[in-house]
């Protein structure tokens, strides 16, 4: 005969929900800074703040407001999500995320695919058909010509970024980023001469 497992007690069933990224969303939208405080400690364990920002950040909606949300996510989280001291407080960056929204209400959002890590960590250069293809999903609608300018402008500097990267492996990546703005590509090439690459 079959034993009947004991029926979990509410505050048990509570704390074994799962983190409802629909229903995070949603608080996100409606700019519930509070929301993040009503979640078990199982469930703040499931807060990927990273992951966050790619659904947020996507808006199924052309113009202001989807430029809105990506540039507001950017601006307002993504900047400071992984800064050492704001990595610890994941209600902080649930904060960041909110304050991220508009608050015009609920948006249907989406997820967005990343470049290859090896592109966005400088580890790889960026090629223009992979670029192309995935500001073609973060910026839907945008004319041919603009996507194309776009594209190649980030390619040519993120491959400018990734030879420095090769050339300075233990500096930081916004060292690159910064070194990139001031060491032009007839200075790289002037140094590959002469140091015989």
């Amino acid at each position: 005969m079959a034993t009947r497992k004991p029926a979990l007690a509410a505050d048990e069933k509570l704390e074994k929900q799962d983190f409802d990224l629909f229903k995070a969303i949603d608080a996100i939208d409606a700019k519930n800074y509070d929301w993040f405080a009503t979640l078990t400690d199982e469930q703040r364990k499931k807060f990927v703040p990273y992951m966050m920002t790619h659904w947020v950040s996507s808006v199924k909606k052309t113009g202001m407001v989807g430029a809105y949300y990506v540039m507001s996510v950017d601006a307002n989280a993504n900047k400071y999500l992984f800064d050492e001291h704001i990595m610890s407080h994941p209600e902080l960056q649930w904060k960041m995320l909110c304050a991220a929204s508009p608050g015009i209400g609920k948006q249907f959002h989406s997820w967005i695919p990343h470049l290859n890590l090896k592109v966005s960590q400088l580890k790889e250069p960026a090629t223009k058909k992979e670029v192309k293809d995935y500001f073609a999903k973060v910026y839907a609608g945008l004319k041919p010509e603009v996507l194309d300018d776009i594209s190649a402008s980030y390619t040519q500097s993120q491959r400018h970024q990734h030879t420095l990267a090769k050339m300075y492996p233990n500096m930081k990546r916004e060292d690159i980023e910064q070194l990139s703005k001031i060491v032009s590509e007839k200075d790289i090439e002037e140094y590959e001469r002469e140091s015989g690459n």
